[in-house]
């Protein structure tokens, strides 16, 4: 009986080592794939062309005997190394002629990402810093773009803070509420305006199959490549105007930090033994008590300006 098991635990070990060696050259393929999007300037997201290939491996694996569910979850998970593989390759310059892009606060966690992914694309960028702010005119005098990531409650005072910007210059604000920061940037700069809100944690790595809202601000013809080249990143763009933002960020946002604040605070209140609470978890309880202990800190630095941006708006 232990001879027979043992064979077939070897065959299975040769079957495995066989699934590595396809994922190996799948990996490849990815790569050239990715060296194509780059050359041609395509998005690395495609969904018709995901969602027809899932469809396609969910009925071959049925005819195989092999669970459609399966198969759909080795692939996404493969999937999303895939996107992360193309991510690497670069993305082809939509705005070749485009002047030095400025972040103001790009020493942040978003901020890094845009750096990167900006750099990825072959753009020049600037980082404006705290310690910069004696040199601010000399670093966005000839920039083409000036993006605004700094915490909520202070990107209304940094906008304004601005030194005077070239005329054609495109300032785009990354805050999580919209009608303030977009108001102050139209008061600071008589050039292009356009609000950004990255629906995503800065340590995505990628913006496949992210979301970012946008609403315009004045001159959208021209900052309609940067939203392209946002859609190039695997991003999908949802527009909306900044009223209609901010209130749905305060069922999407505000409500959803608040409950996760009020339950990280009760646990710490009531001594609970975590370990004890892990132990007797389900996997979605230990995944949310995970979204408290990974959230707690930044939720409150930023919750009583998320509470009081949405005071008005409950009323």
């Amino acid at each position: 009986m232990v001879a027979e098991l043992t064979a077939l635990r070897d065959q299975i070990d040769e079957v495995d080592k066989a699934l590595l060696g396809l994922l190996a050259k799948r990996l490849e393929l990815v790569a050239e794939v990715g060296e194509v999007k780059s050359k041609y300037g395509l998005p690395i997201y495609v969904p018709e062309r995901e969602a027809a290939m899932l469809a396609s491996r969910r009925e071959e694996a049925a005819a195989l005997g092999v669970p459609p569910d399966l198969i759909e979850d080795v692939l996404r998970r493969v999937m999303r190394e895939s996107y992360s593989s193309e991510n690497d390759k670069g993305f082809k310059t939509l705005c070749p002629n485009l002047r030095p892009v400025v972040i103001v606060g790009g020493g942040g966690q978003m901020g890094r990402l845009f750096e990167k992914m900006l750099t990825l694309s072959g753009y020049r960028v600037r980082i404006l810093e705290k310690e910069d702010w004696p040199r601010a005119t000399e670093i966005v005098a000839d920039a083409g773009m000036v993006i605004v990531s700094v915490p909520i409650h202070t990107t209304a005072e940094t906008i304004a803070r601005l030194p005077s910007l070239p005329a054609d210059c495109i300032l785009v604000d990354l805050a999580s509420i919209k009608a303030e920061p977009l108001q102050a940037m139209l008061a600071a700069h008589n050039g292009p305006v356009l609000g950004l809100h990255p629906m995503f944690g800065p340590d995505s790595g990628s913006l496949a199959k992210q979301v970012v809202v946008y609403c315009d601000g004045r001159q959208p013809e021209a900052y309609q490549w940067f939203l392209e080249q946002i859609q190039v990143w695997g991003a999908r763009l949802h527009r909306i105007s900044a009223v209609e933002h901010d209130q749905n960020m305060a069922f999407i946002q505000a409500l959803r930090h608040f409950a996760t604040f009020a339950y990280g605070l009760h646990l710490a209140e009531e001594n609970v033994r975590l370990e004890q609470l892990l132990a007797l978890s389900s996997p979605i309880y230990r995944l949310e008590l995970a979204m408290v202990a990974g959230c707690l800190p930044r939720i409150r630095s930023s919750m009583p300006t998320l509470l009081c941006r949405r005071r008005v708006t409950w009323r």
